[in-house]
């Protein structure tokens, strides 16, 4: 079954008079945009096949984001199907229903007062984490390993260009994150895994977060070193988020070993899923970590 018959198929399951339903945005999952007779707008996500997360994931994201949604936190909310469900499974592909979320990613002008913005915003959801839930969530994925996402490790594969210097990052790395959740900065909550340029949407001055499907449960520092790792202007971040929240500071050790960290579980991801353009993302992850394992055999 192609992705469009099978998003035609997930919308069947809700109260909607669909009248086009068109791909509007394909990354590690396919999302629709879809036009209601009513004049309405939505977003389908239909998942990817390869299941990279914990079981149950998307009910978590749902429930939180809902959450997030009722307590004035812009991003986009996830809609109920006819049997009240908020996930509709078509085989072995996971689909949502968002309320259409207008403008343009941050990737696309990614100013400071954008990106300063967008800190505000991840200190936020940070706060409302903070307190949402006590327990763990069985659908989120735990912030306590290097290889987070739910693939075999792969690195193995880019032995003959690298040699051993990735397997051994990841045993570094894990050492960092070890000590991190044995004397923790606080109580472990969910945080949104995936704060970066594509995942905020950007209307005038308004900024929505969406996709927590990468939520996890850990630190606060671990998010937004996540979040910085990636983005430009990262003092403007730093300095929305405070405008907020207090930052999740650390040893500029710690720091560098949660980046490496971020590099390793997206190289590996990439390797295991086989992603399109897969020497870009050796290219963009394999160098800062063999950079990071220099400097400490420097050091030695």
């Amino acid at each position: 079954m192609s992705d469009v018959a099978l998003a035609r198929d997930a919308l069947r399951a809700y109260d909607i008079d669909v009248v086009d339903c068109e791909p509007a945005a394909q990354a590690f999952n396919t999302v629709f945009g879809v036009d209601a007779r009513d004049g309405s707008r939505y977003a389908l996500r239909v998942g990817s096949e390869l299941r990279i997360h914990a079981d149950g994931c998307e009910e978590v994201e749902a429930a939180w984001v809902n959450e997030l949604h009722a307590a004035g936190l812009p991003v986009a909310r996830v809609l109920p199907a006819r049997d009240g469900t908020f996930v509709v499974d078509v085989g072995a592909r996971r689909c949502l229903l968002f309320e259409w979320v207008a403008g343009q990613r941050l990737r696309d002008d990614p100013r400071p007062e954008l990106v300063r913005a967008a800190g505000a915003l991840t200190a936020r959801v940070h706060e409302h984490g903070a307190g949402y839930l006590r327990k763990e969530p069985a659908g989120a994925l735990r912030g306590d390993r290097v290889l987070t996402f739910r693939v075999p490790n792969r690195l193995g594969d880019l032995q003959p260009r690298y040699g051993t210097v990735l397997l051994d990052a990841v045993e570094r790395a894990q050492r960092t994150i070890d000590a991190l959740w044995r004397d923790p900065p606080h109580s472990p909550h969910l945080l949104h895994g995936d704060v970066n340029l594509g995942n905020v949407l950007v209307d005038g001055a308004a900024l929505t977060l969406i996709d927590f499907q990468d939520l996890f449960w850990g630190f606060e520092v671990q998010d937004v070193v996540i979040a910085t790792v990636s983005l430009p202007h990262r003092d403007a971040f730093r300095s929305g988020y405070e405008s907020v929240r207090a930052w999740p500071d650390a040893d500029p050790s710690i720091i560098a070993a949660l980046e490496a960290a971020r590099h390793l579980n997206i190289l590996n991801f990439g390797l295991a899923g086989n992603r399109p353009r897969l020497e870009e993302v050796v290219a963009r992850h394999a160098e800062p970590i063999v950079t990071w394992m220099a400097r400490g055999a420097s050091r030695a």
